[in-house]
């Protein structure tokens, strides 16, 4: 019975972080298709254009790290999971 719920779980964690690795990617692939209109908003305060791109870039940077991140728990997460499964076949 233990082994059950422990198994559930897993399956639900290994879910949460599907879904937050989704999430992650669908913030990116935002920032990503939002570029021209990010850099004109940053150009419209007085940004020069180096300064505008060197944050875009950082932006950039921070999804991608946040992606990578979400991914990486969702594989540890997949990894405990397949665990659990193969406890309980035994």
């Amino acid at each position: 019975m233990l082994e059950q719920a422990q198994a559930e779980l897993a399956k639900t964690l290994w879910e949460q972080s599907r879904a937050a690795a989704m999430q992650a990617h669908d913030a990116w692939d935002l920032v990503m298709k939002s570029q021209k209109t990010l850099m004109d908003s940053m150009r419209g305060t007085g940004a020069p254009f180096a300064l505008a791109a060197d944050q875009f870039d950082k932006l950039m940077d921070f999804h991608s790290k946040q992606y990578q991140a979400a991914l990486d728990y969702m594989d540890k997460m997949s990894a405990e999971y397949q665990q659990m499964l193969a406890k309980r076949k035994k």
